[in-house]
């Protein structure tokens, strides 16, 4: 996140608070965890993951892609997880109350 004031432009990194062995979680689990994300970070303003850990999310996704049979994979295009954005999602309500829930949970 930039702040802007006259004359400079104060730059804030922000680490998370959730540790994620990425290569570890079954693919299927990091559905849910795009998902959310994605939905903070666009409709919410807000994260749980860092940056850094929700590329990675992407680049498993899209590597699992075959391999992944959760119902919301419906939900994601591969060039969404190539690009790494999750803008044009259409999210339901079940995935909107479980990111400000998980939200919650990591404050």
């Amino acid at each position: 996140m930039a702040l802007t004031y006259p004359n400079c432009t104060l730059i804030l990194f922000w680490e998370s608070k959730v540790k994620m062995d990425i290569q570890n979680i079954p693919p299927n689990r990091l559905v849910p965890y795009y998902l959310m994300s994605s939905y903070l970070y666009y409709h919410a303003d807000a994260q749980v993951l860092s940056d850094d850990q929700y590329d990675q999310i992407c680049k498993r996704l899209l590597f699992e892609w075959d391999n992944i049979s959760h119902p919301h994979k419906r939900l994601i295009t591969k060039s969404d997880l190539d690009a790494g954005t999750g803008y044009a999602i259409k999210y339901t309500n079940m995935i909107k109350g479980a990111a400000m829930a998980w939200l919650a949970e990591n404050k």
